[in-house]
């Protein structure tokens, strides 16, 4: 069996595994990544998955790796015959031996121990209320990966320590479950209020989203305005969501009911920054999103320039895809601060497509270290006041 991942015919065994007790992502010779995923227990392996950012060939041979390991001993894992993989590249099949053996190492040490995400429903509370920064992340313009930058601006604020919750009011089209492989989550009610959906092994990362209330995850959601206002007064003030530190709310496109019934709940308790890409047809977008916080009297932190360069991951080359310097110009026009610009880098769709957010894995990215340095700078402008 096979599924579909970017126009890509790709193994059943593609992507990772709930449960793991093994796992290992190496980036080899051949300057092919592969990360692989153990599970079962010593006498049996039961379970190996893999992603890989390489091409056909890659994902073929990380295919018939998996034919060959499941259900084998660990003992007979490490003996793999490589004759039976002569068909490829011999570097190639180095680097995801490499890696492979680095899982199996890991699936020794930690036997039955679970890596992949920790689910549990509700934060611990303290009795103490924190002061809470409620950051809306919105864009004039739809495709500018606002998504993206919200999760990993949520993951870099909990990397630095901070209590994090993210949530998701884009109601027709939620995408942080997708982004975070939650499939069929169900949330509670207590006494206490909804319950987040927390990922333990995310830093405690606490999560909402209106993709967690579908039956199925393609069921349309067909509301108008008032039912869209009432989600959106649950979600901000009766999910227990405990003692944050920052509340990041991944907006739809636009400047219509959800930012519009966001702002308007928690009037002068807002902020927002703006994400936008470098072309004038996307800063032209974003820059109503401007005129809509300066309507609302809403803080703006301000701009994240994302997709601003192609970085090639062979030769490292910096290309410029869409025209450059849309963030900066936009930032010295409207006198607000531009927070970073982020490239285009193809391991976002790699683990966009597999449910792993990309500064949860690739911690020395510049593009992670990007994301920090936003974080820090956000972080600044509260201890300034």
């Amino acid at each position: 069996m096979a599924n579909t991942l970017a126009n890509k015919s790709v193994p059943i065994s593609y992507g990772p595994l709930k449960d793991a007790a093994g796992n290992s992502r190496l980036k080899g010779k051949s300057g092919t990544t592969f990360e692989f995923w153990v599970s079962g227990n010593l006498e049996k392996i039961e379970k190996l998955t893999f992603i890989t950012d390489g091409d056909d060939n890659a994902l073929s041979l990380a295919a018939n790796i998996v034919t060959l390991i499941e259900n084998s001993s660990l003992k007979e894992a490490r003996k793999l015959d490589k004759t039976k993989l002569k068909e490829f590249d011999e570097e190639l099949v180095e680097d995801a031996l490499a890696t492979l053996n680095k899982a199996l190492d890991d699936y020794e040490v930690n036997n039955i121990r679970f890596i992949d995400h920790e689910i549990v429903m509700g934060l611990p509370q303290s009795g103490k209320k924190a002061q809470r920064r409620t950051i809306m992340v919105m864009s004039g313009k739809g495709g500018v990966g606002k998504s993206t930058v919200a999760l990993n601006l949520a993951l870099a604020f909990a990397k630095m320590g901070k209590r994090v919750g993210i949530v998701d009011v884009d109601i027709h089209g939620p995408s942080i479950p997708t982004m975070l492989n939650l499939k069929n989550i169900e949330v509670m009610q207590a006494a206490d209020g909804i319950q987040p959906v927390v990922l333990k092994d995310l830093h405690n990362l606490a999560v909402m989203s209106v993709g967690f209330l579908l039956a199925k995850e393609d069921d349309p959601v067909i509301w108008r305005g008032p039912l869209k206002n009432s989600l959106i007064e649950q979600f901000l003030n009766d999910v227990a969501w405990g003692p944050l530190d920052y509340l990041l709310i991944d907006c739809p496109p636009g400047t219509g009911d959800e930012p519009l019934s966001v702002a308007q709940q928690l009037k002068e308790k807002a902020e927002a920054i703006l994400v936008t890409t470098p072309q004038v047809v996307a800063t032209a977008d974003v820059a109503r999103s401007v005129n809509f916080c300066h309507q609302m009297s809403m803080p703006l932190l301000g701009i994240v320039e994302n997709m601003g360069g192609f970085v090639c991951p062979n030769c490292h080359t910096v290309t410029d895809i869409f025209r450059s310097g849309g963030g900066k110009s936009l930032s010295d026009r409207y006198d607000v601060p531009l927070l970073g610009s982020i490239p285009i880098d193809p391991s976002f769709g790699l683990t966009g497509d597999a449910g792993i957010p990309f500064v949860a894995r690739f911690d020395d990215s510049p593009i992670t270290k990007t994301y920090l340095e936003i974080a820090q700078k956000l972080d600044k402008t509260e201890e300034d006041k």
